[in-house]
């Protein structure tokens, strides 16, 4: 214990004035340099009221609502307004006995204001008798005494008002009386004493009392105790395990005890501000169903949030997408002029035939024999449009018609065969005509696009044969042939580059 301090309230404690006593009580605790903590608040005997009972075991989930009955029988008022909570003096297998405290709502709701209003958080509403035997352990040590199981103790905590008077059978609570600390105190407890003792003396597990214990510091009432009845008169101090500490000992009895009991790891002491509540039984089948349902239930907000994060994720891809199609909507219409010069190009690129290549490449393959010719050559561009899926589409046609000797006929249908052996040629040969001198024969050619570079054929020409020039002699010319020209003294053989005489 670090502090002990006293302190009067300006005004009576009733509902209208809790939230200023609230208020002066957070002014006191911050001119005495106390920082806020959980508040156990105790309360007195004349707020309360106070019933031992006694019933076979029950369930767990019915006892409170069985120990709420009880009690409200007692009560000459409906036992909603008050709080109800209890204590166990005996928990058997054969009977339970507990001590009941009820006190009204209304003190409960006032005390909760005063907290509030301080700046406090309240932990717990107790009565202030059940901490008085742990104060008298304190005060009494080191002698063991009044701890004995079956040793009777009395109590009485002085105020400066009020008195409290207690019986106690080691630290179990048997009875307590609220008095006026007056003229006619010491007569008063003469009095419960008497009739005390008359009522329990068939009750051979009792030892004593020895002495009267007394908290309390009115030298007066100390004399008028001790002239007034016949036990001994003991005055205790609650502070004298905790030396240094100055303030009037009666003041702290109560509060001292509920510190000690709420310190203690025993069964929860009782708290009027968070009574027992009646509960409902819990099954194995039950707990496994919540459990299970839990499970379900965080799996399903998982597959909630996951979904949740999909739908956001396809969101912002959508938005994305569709910045993404405006964006190019607007270069096509930005571009629309080169496009379709682009697309212009590529038409026409795609159906203009090098006719160059193509005649060379002709030429090349055409045979190269003499009295083998092309008579018409016309080459033109093809205007069959293209047939819907097809890859390649005539872009152009070649139709030209030559003769040959018939010997060497055969020399057209190699022609044709090398011709239909490019895949981008289409050969057809038409109906020839044979003559005894010479066939004639057609060729019709239909040309696909072509890539430039697969234009590879070489041409190669034959050597030319070696020509021989002889001049007739003077003597041998006739006189009746005109004279010919220089040109034709030459005497020439068949040249196969022209197809002629050179």
């Amino acid at each position: 214990m670090t502090r002990a301090v006293t302190w009067t309230h300006p005004e009576p404690f009733t509902p209208s004035t809790a939230t200023r006593v609230g208020e002066a009580l957070r002014d006191f605790l911050k001119a005495e340099k106390i920082a806020a903590a959980p508040v156990i608040v105790g309360i007195g005997r004349d707020r309360i009221f106070l019933k031992e009972l006694r019933f076979p075991p029950i369930a767990a989930h019915e006892e409170a609502n069985l120990v709420r009955f009880q009690t409200g029988k007692e009560m000459v008022e409906s036992v909603e307004n008050y709080a109800i909570d209890y204590v166990y003096l005996k928990n058997g297998s054969t009977d339970r006995q507990v001590m009941t405290v009820a006190a009204r709502r209304d003190l409960l709701a006032m005390v909760q204001k005063v907290c509030q209003a301080a700046g406090l958080k309240l932990h717990a509403v107790t009565p202030k008798l059940f901490g008085m035997p742990l104060a008298l352990a304190l005060a009494v040590q080191p002698d063991p005494t009044p701890l004995a199981p079956k040793k009777l103790n009395v109590v009485l905590n002085l105020g400066q008002r009020w008195a409290e008077l207690c019986f106690f059978k080691g630290d179990r609570l048997l009875q307590a009386q609220a008095l006026q600390n007056g003229p006619l105190l010491a007569g008063e407890i003469k009095r419960n004493l008497a009739v005390f003792q008359a009522q329990s003396a068939v009750n051979i597990d009792l030892e004593g009392p020895d002495a009267l214990y007394v908290f309390g510091d009115d030298a007066a009432v100390m004399e008028n105790l001790q002239a007034g009845q016949h036990l001994p008169v003991r005055q205790l101090d609650p502070l004298k395990p905790e030396a240094g500490l100055a303030a009037k000992p009666a003041h702290f009895a109560g509060a001292v005890g509920l510190a000690a009991l709420w310190a203690s790891p025993d069964q929860p002491p009782v708290n009027l501000a968070s009574p027992k509540r009646t509960q409902a039984p819990v099954s194995a089948i039950q707990q496994r169903g919540v459990l299970y349902g839990s499970a379900a239930a965080v799996l399903a907000v998982f597959l909630i949030g996951l979904m949740v994060y999909g739908l956001s994720t396809k969101r912002g891809e959508i938005e994305r997408l569709t910045m993404d199609r405006a964006k190019y909507e607007r270069r096509l219409i930005d571009t629309a002029q080169e496009r379709a010069e682009v697309d212009a190009y590529l038409e026409w690129e795609n159906t203009t035939v090098p006719w160059l290549d193509e005649m060379y490449d002709l030429t090349a393959r055409y045979p190269w024999e003499v009295g083998v010719r092309v008579n018409q050559f016309a080459a033109l561009h093809s205007t069959a449009p293209k047939q819907k899926g097809a890859k390649a589409w005539p872009i152009g046609k070649i139709t030209l018609s030559g003769i040959a000797p018939p010997s060497k006929d055969s020399l057209i249908d190699k022609l044709q065969k090398t011709l239909m052996e490019d895949p981008h040629l289409r050969v057809e040969r038409g109906k020839s005509k044979y003559d005894k001198a010479v066939v004639e024969y057609p060729l019709k050619i239909d040309i696909v696009k072509q890539d430039a570079a697969k234009y590879e054929m070489r041409l190669i020409v034959p050597p030319r044969p070696k020509t021989v020039v002889v001049e007739a002699p003077p003597e041998e010319k006739k006189v009746e042939d005109p004279m010919p020209d220089d040109d034709e003294k030459k005497k020439t053989i068949p040249d196969p580059d022209d197809g002629g005489q050179r």
